[in-house]
């Protein structure tokens, strides 16, 4: 659907210590006591590049690098091009450790492209419902998606997909075109909220025709600071982490949950089905899920935790939506009929 290239919020100094620490703290990993086993090995690991991937090398692969004397190399590739390459490299893996931001994972696994990981230690505070339950990918961080305002404008905080119709907010709209993937969630939860699904499409397409006509209608993620920042935007659907961004570069923007519950994105590991370092991914994974790595990589990058045993900041905190809160979309019907939905989005909302 989209990957994570985040760009990084700016870190209060009173968060630094933190996240010097985190680093230390994987060195405990109970698996690290015994891997000099892996000395000389190189573990090769997907990325989504950017600050979120330099954060990542400092925090995870550094410090497992330094107790074993493994090899660690992060290659930056979109989501559908790791997954390609997974396909083509299928008999002779050159990557071991794959990252997916688009649901790759699941026809990853039924297509017999991955393999089972060996559980770390901080596995087992991830719900269920974010992990498989064969074993085969677990999901590390989530980008919840809701409401965004401007705190200064809104006097009282949107709390339903519905509150894009309050009178006060017409002409003060803006929401992303269906080529970005955050507007195709906004179409598919306007649906839902007004009685469709992802079969039954048309009320969504009628609840968007009714706002369009004076939204704003944007594609690229850089535009959100842009268009809050002029004032004449007040109200827009995107993820938390932008709220994040919006807030630390001096432009008082909210995120709020919808009632109906937020979309999100998972961002999960797996592994090649021939790799031979699925020991050392897993460690790798677990170091992820470490939870001052967790809470680290919640407040520099925005995206949230998966460990239920993290413990986050309310000023971080107040940017994500709790796993409870979050609204699970058919990803699959959603990627089989994107092609009829952009033809109609074009047709009926854009070229208005």
């Amino acid at each position: 659907m989209r990957d994570q290239d985040a760009v990084a919020a700016p870190m209060p100094a009173s968060s630094r210590r933190a996240i010097l620490g985190a680093g230390a703290a994987l060195l405990g990993h109970p698996a690290l006591a015994q891997a000099q086993r892996w000395r000389g090995r190189e573990v090769v690991a997907t990325a989504f590049g950017g600050p979120s991937q330099d954060l990542i090398q400092r925090l995870v692969f550094d410090p497992i690098v330094q107790e074993t004397g493994a090899r660690a190399t992060q290659t930056p590739l979109l989501s559908a091009q790791a997954f390609a390459r997974m396909r083509a490299e299928a008999q002779s893996p050159q990557v071991d450790l794959f990252m997916f931001s688009g649901g790759q994972e699941k026809p990853a696994k039924a297509d017999g492209l991955t393999q089972a990981i060996p559980a770390g230690a901080n596995f087992a505070g991830v719900p269920a419902h974010l992990k498989d339950p064969d074993g085969h990918w677990i999901a590390w961080g989530l980008v919840t998606e809701g409401i965004l305002y401007r705190t200064d404008k809104v006097a009282t905080p949107p709390r339903s997909y519905r509150d894009f119709f309050r009178p006060e907010f017409e002409g003060r709209i803006a929401f992303p075109h269906i080529t970005n993937g955050y507007g195709t969630d906004f179409l598919v939860m306007l649906a839902k909220t007004f009685g469709g699904s992802e079969q039954n499409m048309t009320p969504g397409f009628d609840a968007l025709r009714r706002i369009a006509a004076r939204a704003t209608i944007f594609r690229a993620a850089a535009e959100v600071q842009t268009l809050f920042s002029t004032g004449d935007i007040w109200i827009m659907p995107y993820d938390g982490a932008s709220a994040m961004r919006s807030t630390a570069m001096g432009i008082p923007v909210g995120y709020a949950v919808p009632e109906e519950g937020a979309p999100y994105s998972l961002l999960v590991g797996c592994v090649a089905r021939r790799s031979r370092n699925a020991d050392i991914a897993s460690a790798v994974l677990d170091g992820h899920l470490a939870p001052a790595v967790q809470a680290a990589i919640a407040r520099e990058v925005g995206w949230a935790p998966v460990n239920a045993a993290t413990q986050l900041p309310p000023d971080v905190a107040r940017y994500m939506a709790p796993t409870d809160k979050l609204a699970t979309l058919d990803r699959d019907a959603i990627n089989t009929n994107r092609p009829a939905w952009t033809e109609r989005f074009n047709r009926e909302i854009s070229s208005r």
